[in-house]
């Protein structure tokens, strides 16, 4: 590949460079080869000498439908995110929809999570327990940041996955096409009780700030049946704690599992 080709690739990790190239970086073997298991729409894969050795990374190659290129390995580590190179990284083109097209049940919507490990993590949560829609707003991590590319270990290309501008235009759509939605907060239904149908959605909001205003007051206006929230209780104690919340990832693992699990 070119110094430029490279450069380009390099800018990545930019959410500016993604929208532009309409690319992202998947890095690592196992990331990879989710992607070229599940068809992805792969530009090509970048492999360093030292690990084209490795007999798992060969047959990675061997399986590759799009063009492999040998990548010096110190080129490739200035060409990913990640603090350790397995020296395997493929280009792939985005996946991330505008969220106009059709949104299928069951669907987890993402408000205001930050942390683009913790929207990996979802999205491969998500994966594994059947959802079949990802939908995050704009304060919400990329989907194809690195980090969230690299936590959602093949997740990506499971479910649909769409970025809109405000979570309530979405929600006002899933009600019209009757589906419950409900919002993952303190109070409301405890989580044992708590049996929605296939035809329903989840939103999380941020560990720091839970659900924004906006789409509480959306739920509050539309419950599902009785309280539109549900929460995971946790140890009941009269003395203090210094945990005050599940970290958002591990929620919504709690939830999905009874939810479809």
């Amino acid at each position: 590949m070119t110094r430029q080709q490279l450069k380009d690739l390099a800018q990545l990790s930019r959410s500016r460079a993604r929208r532009e190239q309409g690319r992202f970086l998947v890095e690592g073997l196992r990331s990879v080869e989710a992607a070229v298991a599940a068809g992805a729409p792969l530009d090509a894969v970048l492999v360093s000498p030292e690990a084209a050795e490795d007999d798992r990374v060969a047959r990675l190659v061997e399986a590759s439908p799009v063009p492999v290129e040998t990548v010096a390995a110190r080129d490739l580590e200035r060409v990913g995110d990640a603090r350790t190179s397995q020296g395997v990284v493929a280009v792939s083109r985005s996946v991330v929809g505008d969220g106009a097209g059709p949104l299928a049940a069951p669907a987890l919507l993402l408000d205001g999570v930050q942390d683009p490990g913790n929207v990996g993590a979802l999205v491969r949560t998500a994966a594994w327990f059947g959802v079949r829609t990802v939908v995050a707003d704009e304060r919400s991590a990329d989907f194809e940041t690195p980090k969230a590319a690299r936590a959602s270990m093949g997740g990506l290309w499971d479910v649909a996955l769409a970025r809109v501008p405000s979570l309530v235009s979405t929600l006002d759509r899933l009600a019209a096409d009757g589906v419950d939605v409900w919002g993952a907060d303190l109070g409301g239904t405890p989580v044992a009780a708590w049996s929605p149908g296939v035809s329903a959605a989840l939103v999380m909001g941020s560990e720091a700030h839970g659900l924004s205003a906006p789409v509480a007051e959306w739920l509050r206006r539309r419950p599902p049946s009785g309280s539109p929230f549900v929460f995971i209780p946790g140890v009941e104690t009269g003395s203090p704690r210094g945990v005050e919340s599940l970290n958002v990832a591990v929620a919504g693992g709690v939830l999905l599992a009874r939810w479809l699990g």
